[in-house]
């Protein structure tokens, strides 16, 4: 080796080649210590030399650095190590451990144990621990750890001995948390889920309320309206009969205050009444469908799915300064261009109705040139113009509340579809491992890597199972529908079969025809010539 990897790889720390020697380095470490420690529970000395090379080693490990010289002689302290624990072989150790696992079993579990066979394992463990292993100790090892197998069947030496009652300990952690979590989900889902169908639900229901109430509000707004269209009408030709014959200002008064008195009639009318009741019911299912939206966009935005504004593929700008531009611009122009929404006086005007409705009452009117502010009557016009301003704000709250409940029941609809389906059946293959675990624990039968294996791929079948479901969803209800991708799952889970279909197909569609030889033909014609008096004879018999 070169100097620079004598001096602890400085060099090359960051190659392919240094990490994959610095891994084996850690993997020799790391069986070194473990050899130490099987060695002290067994009762074997264990050179103090050895155990300072290795604990020498795993500090130039920790602060990578070390040299040649320091891994040569941890190498021969490994082999030195594993010579005293694992004699006389590596096997023969493990199989003395796993004999000795059995035994404790079978005394624990009151099973008979022949004494010759607890005489042969103590005699094997004593030529171990004395390293005068011989063939006759072997030849009487086995047969004895023989016998008490099939004593103790159906537990097995892997499955009595520490390392399975440690796996079994940390399988049962693992699943658990697994459990938990996949409960959580499923709690959390759930919950979820069903806010979302209730609130698409209630949206539902209003939007269908709205939109029958909406037509008749306007009927009913446009009908007064024409009302007191002509009310007004009719008085301002009396006033002009009078202005024009010079009438007193007495009777110019009276006609004023007739005109009052009709408006006022015509705002109690039954017709009225009718507006009054129509448009609080407007109103109010306004306001809980707009709370929707707003709950519909929260929900959006934690599910990191936007619901965007009406007719638009972007939410309406209502940032401060976008505000503040808007409203000097509505000030210039005198009008309201900025999006209604970003107001909140604007908010409250289009989903809350005025109080008194259809009364002639008055307002305020703003103070002008330094002038006082002054009250002014209030014209009934404008409380039809306030009922279509909320018909035109249902507009666009109706819109953006189906596009945001496609949005979120499409989502729903998806993850209930294919999300859901994995998650209960991986919690399912959960319940039915840890049951299993609690069953091998008590018996004895939980072993440490055949068990590990089974459980896993028990939870990789359920989750193929999960998401397989949802290509059967018709079939399940009782549609005796599949889905081509149903159809495919199957043929990929029995291709062979498949493909034995796909040959017998081949063979319908395309027969293969043998050519006749002209030797056939003479062998077909001797044979029709056999058959033919047998023919005559059952003729005859068919007769008589």
């Amino acid at each position: 080796m070169s100097d620079q990897t004598a001096n602890g790889y400085t060099s090359n720390a960051q190659s392919g080649e240094c990490w994959l020697l610095r891994r084996d380095l850690a993997a020799r470490i790391a069986e070194a210590e473990h050899m130490v420690s099987c060695a002290m529970r067994a009762g074997i000395d264990v050179n103090a030399d050895d155990l300072a090379v290795v604990r020498r080693a795993r500090h130039a490990f920790w602060h990578r650095s070390g040299s040649e010289s320091l891994e040569i002689a941890l190498h021969a302290a490994v082999t030195r190590i594993a010579k005293l624990v694992h004699y006389p072989s590596i096997q023969v150790a493990e199989d003395l451990r796993r004999a000795d696992d059995m035994m404790s079993h079978a005394a624990f579990s009151g099973k008979d144990i022949a004494p010759d066979d607890v005489q042969a394992l103590s005699a094997a463990r004593t030529a171990q621990a004395s390293r005068a292993w011989e063939p006759a100790v072997e030849s009487a090892f086995y047969p004895a750890a023989d016998r008490i197998a099939h004593a103790i069947a159906p537990v097995v030496a892997n499955n009595v001995g520490a390392p399975a009652r440690l796996g079994s300990q940390r399988t049962v952690r693992i699943y658990t948390w697994m459990t938990v979590f996949l409960t959580l989900v499923v709690v959390l889902l759930s919950c979820l889920f069903f806010v979302v169908n209730q609130l698409t639900e209630n949206v539902l229901q209003t939007v269908q309320k709205n939109d029958e109430g909406a037509m008749v509000l306007h009927n009913q707004l446009v009908s007064y309206g024409a009302n007191i269209v002509q009310v007004k009408q009719k008085n301002d030709r009396e006033l002009r009969v009078l202005k024009v014959q010079a009438s007193d200002e007495g009777r110019l008064l009276d006609a004023e205050e007739k005109e009052a008195a009709e408006l006022q009639t015509l705002s109690n009318s039954q017709q009225a009444l009718q507006i009054k009741e129509s448009l609080q019911r407007f109103a109010t299912n306004n306001r809980q469908l707009f709370n929707d939206v707003h709950r519909i966009r929260q929900i959006g935005r934690f599910l990191n799915l936007p619901v965007t504004n009406r007719y638009t593929e972007r939410d309406p700008d209502c940032s401060p300064s976008a505000s503040k531009v808007a409203a000097t611009a509505d000030a210039a122009s005198g009008s309201r261009t900025s999006d209604w929404m970003c107001d909140r006086k604007r908010i409250r005007d289009s989903l809350e109705i005025k109080i008194p409705m259809l009364e002639l009452s008055a307002i305020e009117k703003p103070a002008t040139n330094g002038s006082n502010a002054s009250n002014v009557p209030a014209q009934p016009e404008s409380v039809i113009q306030d009922g279509l301003i909320k018909i035109a704000a249902y507009q666009d709250i109706r819109a953006m509340a189906l596009y945001g409940r496609d949005v979120i029941l499409s989502l729903v609809g998806a993850m209930t579809g294919f999300v859901l389906p994995v998650i209960y059946s991986w919690l399912g293959a959960c319940a039915a491992i840890l049951r299993k675990i609690k069953t091998e624990c008590e018996t004895c039968q939980y072993h440490p890597q055949s068990s590990k294996i089974a459980y896993r791929s028990h939870v990789t079948c359920a989750i193929i199972v999960g998401i397989a479901i949802g290509l059967f969803s018709g079939l399940v209800q009782g549609n005796g529908n599949i889905s081509p991708l149903g159809i495919a799952f199957v043929a990929g889970y029995a291709s062979e079969k498949f493909f034995y279909f796909v040959e017998r197909l081949v063979d319908v569609m395309f027969p293969t025809h043998a050519p006749v030889t002209p030797l056939q033909k003479e062998s077909d014609a001797a044979g029709s010539a056999k058959a033919a008096p047998n023919k005559g004879a059952i003729a005859k018999l068919s007769t008589t």
